[in-house]
């Protein structure tokens, strides 16, 4: 009898503590969830505030600030372009493999969002690169304040405006396809806004590091009021140089040399073997200018991982450093 009323008694201390337990891990899940939950809602509302006090007014250009103000984003624009090249690959793959950005966005018209070809095939097989890719749809713009852009010249003009458009949405580093990424380009992540601005000439448009609230940018965009569809590079840089910077060059924090979008620097890649362009954060390539540019374009005309084997000039050991970082070439040999 007595060794009976034990046994209840235990069973019953044992149920109470159970009951005790599964109460007291309840009531902890729901804390740490909860927890969890003001801790994300409190960041988002620091950062949320933040970007509300961001108003640049009285901001350094100059010396930039101690902290990171542009999100670790980079934006290709891709108008027409369904197919990559390898020359797209391998500046792909600067961008990821030297500067390490959280996320591509590819702004493009392409049907569906769907790119092709052999070297697209390649970077959807680099699963840590492709998981950073995000796709979004863009059009080309056809009109800017109600002025028909030139029709022969829509895609680049339109890729002008477009690029000015997405700083302003989203912020963050804005490439053109054939830019090569040399450097780290965090340190550039500290100012309103970073563009290649040489000495003696009008900014340029290939890199383009800024805060979304950048001072310059609407006034960039504003400044298509007066649009020259005749005049290849006025809207894009002539006028904005002209008319905004060289009045206030205080809004951007001037890049001379570094992003490489000098035309004599692009020249010695494909001519200059001791061009020393290491030294460089990142470099304009100008594919499309290289068939009055390199001496060797009548023999090879077009790049691949093949030609670059033996190209002679600068471009062709950039292109085999990312054909090796990449492993390229262990995919091609499983037969993509």
């Amino acid at each position: 009898m007595r060794r009976g009323m034990l046994l209840l008694l235990r069973s019953s201390a044992l149920r109470n503590l159970l009951r005790t337990s599964a109460f007291f891990l309840f009531f902890g899940t729901v804390l740490m969830m909860a927890t969890t939950l003001l801790e994300g809602t409190f960041r988002a509302f620091r950062e949320l505030r933040h970007e509300e006090e961001l108003k640049f007014l009285y901001f350094n250009n100059e010396t930039g600030t101690d902290h990171f103000i542009v999100p670790n984003i980079i934006h290709l624009i891709r108008f027409n372009k369904t197919e990559f090249s390898f020359v797209d690959y391998i500046c792909t793959q600067a961008a990821f493999r030297n500067h390490r950005p959280d996320h591509f966005y590819i702004h493009t018209d392409s049907p569906g969002g769907k790119f092709n070809g052999k070297y697209w095939e390649l970077i959807e097989r680099d699963l840590e690169l492709r998981s950073r890719i995000r796709i979004l749809p863009l059009e080309p713009p056809s009109e800017i304040y109600g002025q028909q852009l030139n029709p022969e010249w829509r895609l680049y003009h339109g890729g002008d405006i477009a690029r000015i458009r997405t700083m302003m949405k989203y912020g963050g580093i804005y490439l053109d396809n054939d830019v090569y990424v040399i450097q780290n380009l965090d340190k550039y992540r500290k100012f309103e806004i970073a563009i290649n601005w040489d000495e003696g000439q009008f900014l340029g448009t290939q890199v383009i590091i800024a805060n979304r609230k950048a001072r310059f940018l609407p006034l960039w965009l504003d400044s298509y009021r007066e649009y020259h569809p005749e005049i290849w590079y006025y809207n894009a840089g002539e006028r904005p140089t002209v008319e905004i910077l060289y009045k206030h060059p205080e809004l951007v924090h001037r890049v001379k040399v570094q992003f490489g979008a000098d035309f004599d620097l692009s020249y010695n890649l494909y001519t200059y073997k001791e061009f020393d362009w290491r030294a460089l954060d990142t470099i304009h390539l100008m594919i499309n200018h290289r068939h009055y540019m390199d001496p060797y374009y009548n023999v090879t005309p077009f790049f691949d991982e093949n030609v670059v084997k033996n190209y002679p000039y600068p471009f062709g050991g950039m292109a085999r450093e990312m054909v090796a970082a990449s492993g390229m070439e262990n995919f091609i040999d499983k037969k993509i």
